[in-house]
């Protein structure tokens, strides 16, 4: 509890400066949520013997951050490009076909989920407001969070009896609507002590889907858990466990939030 406790105290407020600065910060930031969460990813999918293409993997999506700060997203999607076509390559040279699907799906995978998704934190910086914007976002999720906990444990299963007891046996349906509502008269108090934006409508509708997608991230992450047969993605933050236990949700959350924003609100 303790390291659960240090861990918060240290990491919110860094977190929070890195958010309203943004520029470099952000981009060192996201190289190494990206580049641990992805090592985390590959070396949960080898317990069960899948074999991915992991340092290219690693090495495309540590790129991937970068030339979307640098060059922008169009580079992005070349260099993903690049990277399928390299490993098929690689398995048609070597002549192999055992377990090709798994082993180049999940190779892809771990770039999309570990870097291309997550990666989008950067382009918040074209907003309007947009450091605000991400620290908005990134309460919105601790309150989806904590909403979805809280009601969850106090009405969870009594209307919804399956829940989501296959991914993650503590997940409710009433949990997850807690989690929705809360989220949304969360972000539309916050919108009225800042002043971000006058589309209380558009508001609203980030809310809903800031809150959905998280709780989906969340369970996401679980359902890879299960898959892989592994606890914790890593034990890097301690009781925390790993850095895609800590950003499972804001890896969904980060490109669903900006788009929201892009279309709606600037």
């Amino acid at each position: 509890m303790i390291n659960r406790i240090l861990v918060a105290l240290l990491g919110i407020p860094i977190l929070m400066f890195i958010y309203s600065k943004g520029g470099i910060y952000l981009l060192v930031l996201t190289n190494v949520i990206v580049g641990i969460g992805m090592h985390e990813f590959y070396k949960m999918s080898e317990v069960i013997n899948i074999k991915p293409y992991k340092n290219l993997g690693l090495l495309t999506g540590i790129l991937i951050p970068n030339i979307l700060y640098f060059l922008g997203m169009d580079y992005v999607f070349a260099i993903i490009t690049i990277f399928l076509i390299t490993i098929l390559g690689i398995r048609v040279i070597n002549n192999q076909i055992e377990d090709t699907a798994q082993d180049i799906g999940t190779s892809i995978l771990g770039v999309i989920y570990g870097s291309l998704l997550f990666s989008h934190i950067l382009l918040f910086q074209n907003l309007e407001n947009g450091g605000k914007w991400l620290i908005a976002t990134q309460i919105m999720v601790w309150l989806c969070d904590s909403a979805a906990y809280f009601v969850g444990m106090s009405i969870g299963r009594k209307f919804f009896k399956e829940g989501f007891s296959i991914i993650s046996p503590k997940k409710s349906k009433e949990g997850a609507i807690g989690g929705i509502l809360f989220t949304i008269l969360g972000i539309l108090l916050i919108n009225n002590i800042f002043k971000l934006s006058d589309n209380n409508l558009a508001i609203i509708i980030l809310g809903f889907f800031v809150s959905l997608v998280a709780q989906i991230g969340d369970l996401a992450e679980s359902m890879f858990k299960r898959c892989f047969k592994t606890k914790d993605s890593s034990r890097i933050l301690g009781e925390h466990g790993g850095i895609l236990d800590r950003f499972d949700s804001m890896i969904f959350v980060v490109p669903v939030a900006y788009y929201i924003l892009k279309i709606f609100l600037n």
